[in-house]
């Protein structure tokens, strides 16, 4: 008779396999199991087939109910940790091109849409943004006084020249300084704005101001004020990757 459980045969009127498990459980040909005791050595000696298959089941749904929350989980967090490195690490940075720049910026910032506030002398050409950085960039051209001021300028005599002008933001004014081996400068602020990033409203600007013979292109990059003091050096980087084309 062959063991439902291990397939080994048994021989004829034999009620219990070697594997331990009995092998006339319930219906009509369990007539002799009264009269049998198995050794008591048997693990499956008192043991039922509903406790067998019992024993046998597994409750799968919890299972990859469970599976399912640990893999996104880590999805997840994967992709916020991915996120994060991509602000500072060089490497993973990539040149956004467009037809009169270009700057290297964290990978994964996405192109949005911008209006230039009414009024402004400024006209944005670009915008983009991701959870927790950004940067937009905007030129402005020469009145024809401000030509004879300002045109053609290197970024030494263009801050100095700059420093008749004042620019405020929130009420606090906005100190332009030289960037160190690069021919723009530059001056940073807080600044509560909504949709520059995802991660808050409260926003870390660094303004970079880059002169040119008519006019100057206004780069700005941003990420949460929080995060200044971690993302302040990449920012930099970033500006310093702006050229003209």
């Amino acid at each position: 008779m062959k063991c439902m459980y291990c397939g080994r045969e048994n021989p004829d009127g034999a009620v219990y396999c070697e594997c331990g498990r009995p092998l006339k459980l319930g219906g009509a040909a369990n007539t002799n199991t009264s009269s049998y005791t198995p050794s008591p050595d048997s693990p499956f000696a008192s043991q039922t087939l509903a406790d067998v298959k019992r024993t046998r089941s597994v409750p799968v749904v919890p299972i990859v109910f469970i599976l399912a929350l640990l893999i996104g989980a880590g999805v997840f967090f994967g992709m916020r940790w991915l996120e994060q490195r991509n602000v500072t690490k060089e490497d993973t940075w990539e040149t956004v091109s467009e037809p009169l720049w270009e700057i290297t910026v964290p990978s994964g910032l996405k192109k949005g849409d911008m209006l230039t506030v009414q009024g402004s002398s400024y006209d944005l050409l670009g915008f983009y943004s991701s959870r927790l950085a950004g940067f937009d960039v905007s030129v402005h051209t020469y009145t024809d006084p401000e030509k004879e001021m300002y045109g053609g300028l290197n970024a030494k005599d263009f801050a100095e020249a700059f420093k008749g002008r004042t620019v405020k933001i929130n009420d606090n004014e906005i100190k332009y300084i030289v960037r160190e081996g690069a021919n723009y400068i530059y001056g940073e602020y807080p600044r509560h704005c909504a949709n520059y990033i995802g991660k808050s409203d409260e926003v870390w600007y660094i303004e970079g101001l880059f002169p040119y013979a008519d006019g100057f292109f206004l780069v700005d990059v941003y990420c949460a004020e929080e995060d200044k003091g971690e993302y302040r050096d990449a920012m930099l980087k970033w500006l310093d990757s702006f050229k003209i084309k």
